[in-house]
């Protein structure tokens, strides 16, 4: 039952008049727009004044100032009395009983009963898959024309608005929700006119439930994977077309040369170069340099027998004939560190010592690491000079410059852009410890050491919301974490930056580098991973439905290269043909 309303009493009755009041009480004080409201009382007065009492119902709406009569009837033996009212706007009602002989008229108090506003709406659905759409149309009544209704997804026990229309003029209005792989399995929806008058109070359509099934692809992929501990995620224009496990933290192995390369490319871009210089605090006199000549590196990977050569010409162009003291490498700027958190025993196997002043990748004519490459480029550096006719007193050697050397010849290095080429396409894991030294060195001072650039690249991939953890520049870390989540959401930064299109083209495509035995067919710019039992691939698949280009991470683990490499095609030969 309703509140129960106020009595009224007539006011100055006349001399022998017999007075009354009316108390009156409403099924409910809020009903849906169509359904009844029930009002009910009882006139209390004099004996003579109480039966067959005639009455009048009389109904207010909230906008208007009138009140209306909108039903009649009599009171029972002992006064009660019953209306039953359907309205389509909130009102008022009272209840009079008019003067009868000596019975004075008597006004009740009027009881508010609000009004629902309808809201209807039906849904056209042809297939109920991921990447689907549907199209939905609702109407109000009164009409609400001009007004807002909301749509609205059911999520984690409370509604939520996905959509704000506007009411035509006959009061309709008609949306398409389209649904995601996230949307797999039941999906509620209802729409809501939120009051915006006094009129109607706020009315709620029927929830609509939809079942949503996995598109034919992701069946596919999800049919390939089975129970094997891999993640995938796919996202096309900021946004996830599917996820598979995306959150499971796994061991990227070279996909690490990834984001350092995104990091590089951020805070160094593309055109970067650094020098390797020739530097001395001796004087010359008559030709003759009174002192050593040093060779200072700053982390160039690609310093070889061509880059001596171009430095002994500009020592000759300077009119030097002889070196009296002798030459010799910097080993300054980079630490000698060689090692990092997760790296097995076997790891330097596969990297060489990264140092600032490097050569010939740091490895001797039989492909052997060396330990001393400031000694060797110093000797090749002798030897040049000495093949140009200048005389070198001393033998060379290596250690810490003077703080007072000047320098007196320098050769750049290539320019970034091509360099990440060399580092991402082989997955060079020298490259890519000393880009990551250098990155340390200029983002935390030098000298330059892995765990610098580890911080590095894990610095950059924070700034921009990702959470992962990173302990080397190659990827030879067992303790690396990441998730295939992350990779897409970094992709989409590399992508919307300025440098980004020179991270895709540095990027391997089908049939090269490390993928040169495949995806020969595949339009794909992708960096592999592996290391034992772990295997990687993450970069850009063409979808055709979409014709675009798609972002793609695959990380897995406990199965060998080959059967991880196999899955990982097949996942992207169907990211490519079948994304729809």
């Amino acid at each position: 039952m309703g509140a129960l309303a106020l009595t009224a009493t007539v006011l100055a009755p006349a001399a022998g008049a017999v007075t009354g009041t009316i108390e009156v009480l409403t099924s409910a004080t809020l009903v849906d727009l169509g359904n009844a409201v029930t009002i009910t009382g009882t006139l209390s007065s004099g004996p003579a004044c109480v039966g067959d009492r005639s009455l009048v119902l009389e109904w207010r709406a909230m906008d208007s100032g009138v009140y209306a009569t909108v039903g009649q009837g009599t009171t029972g033996a002992d006064g009660t009395f019953a209306f039953e009212q359907t309205q389509q706007h909130s009102g008022r009602y009272r209840v009079t009983a008019p003067a009868a002989g000596s019975c004075e008229a008597a006004v009740s108090d009027p009881v508010l009963v609000r009004v629902r506003a309808r809201v209807e709406s039906t849904l056209l659905a042809g297939s109920l898959t991921v990447g689907s759409c549907v199209e939905l149309t609702a109407s109000v009544t009164p009409p609400k024309p001009g007004q807002v209704i909301q749509l609205e997804r059911r999520r984690g026990g409370a509604w939520e608005v996905l959509q704000t229309l506007t009411l035509d003029a006959s009061s309709r209005a008609s949306a398409s929700p389209c649904f995601a792989w996230e949307d797999v399995g039941v999906v509620k929806l209802r729409v809501r006119w939120p009051a915006q008058d006094e009129v109607n109070a706020t009315g709620n359509g029927s929830t609509l439930g939809l079942r949503i099934e996995l598109a034919r692809w992701m069946r596919r992929i999800r049919d390939l994977i089975g129970r094997r501990a891999m993640s995938v995620s796919v996202g096309e224009a900021g946004g996830f077309l599917y996820e598979r496990a995306p959150r499971v933290r796994r061991t990227p192995a070279s996909n690490t040369k990834l984001l350092l390369s995104m990091a590089l490319l951020d805070r160094l871009g593309p055109d970067d170069v650094v020098d390797t210089r020739v530097a001395s605090a001796a004087e010359i006199r008559h030709g003759v340099l009174r002192g050593d000549l040093w060779v200072v590196g700053r982390g160039d990977p690609e310093v070889d027998a061509g880059t001596m050569a171009a430095l002994a010409r500009q020592v000759v162009a300077l009119g030097i004939t002889r070196v009296a003291g002798r030459v010799r490498g910097a080993t300054t700027y980079f630490l000698h560190d060689w090692d990092a958190p997760g790296w097995h025993d076997n790891a330097r196997d596969y990297v060489a010592m990264p140092t600032a002043l490097a050569f010939e990748g740091n490895v001797d004519r039989r492909g052997r690491h060396v330990t001393d490459p400031e000694k060797r480029a110093a000797r090749a550096l002798t030897g040049r000079l000495e093949k140009f006719g200048v005389s070198v007193r001393g033998r060379p050697g290596a250690g810490r410059p003077p703080a007072d050397a000047i320098d007196v010849a320098s050769v750049p290095s290539r320019r970034l852009r091509p360099v990440l080429v060399r580092l991402l396409r082989p997955s060079d894991n020298f490259y890519a410890e000393m880009l990551g030294k250098r990155l340390g060195a200029d983002r935390s001072g030098p000298p330059g050491t892995i765990a610098k650039g580890a911080a590095a690249i894990e610095g950059w991939i924070a700034s921009n919301g990702v959470s992962f953890d990173v302990n080397d520049n190659s990827g030879l870390s067992y303790a690396n974490r990441v998730s295939t989540h992350g990779i897409v959401r970094l992709l989409w930064v590399a992508e919307a930056a300025p440098w980004g299109r020179t991270l895709f083209g540095a990027l391997p495509s089908g049939g090269q580098g490390t993928l040169r035995h495949r995806l020969a067919s595949v339009q794909v710019r992708a960096k592999t991973g592996t290391l034992t039992d772990i295997s990687a691939l993450s970069g850009w698949v063409w979808l055709e439905r979409f014709e675009a280009w798609g972002e793609f991470s695959i990380l897995s683990s406990g199965m060998p290269k080959d059967r991880a490499s196999e899955l990982e095609d097949k996942i992207v030969r169907i990211l490519q043909n079948q994304a729809r």
